[in-house]
């Protein structure tokens, strides 16, 4: 199964990675991997998925800054 269902979803996703980068000051790379991880376990339940990006940036932060302290 792929992550992403078209290219449009794809783009949408990676911007939302680049800006939560610069956001938290973290590398592209770390912030995708932890990123798609939590993509995926919340599209794997979501019924409507117009705000996972929202949700998945969110708890993606959350986790990222955690891992800092």
């Amino acid at each position: 199964m792929d992550l992403y269902d078209d290219n449009n979803e794809e783009a949408l996703h990676l911007f939302a990675i680049e800006a939560l980068a610069e956001e938290i000051h973290q590398s592209v790379d770390t912030v995708k991997t932890v990123y798609e991880r939590e993509l995926a376990r919340l599209k794997a339940e979501a019924r409507v998925k117009n705000y996972l990006a929202l949700f998945t940036s969110r708890r993606t932060r959350e986790v990222l800054l955690q891992m800092r302290t």
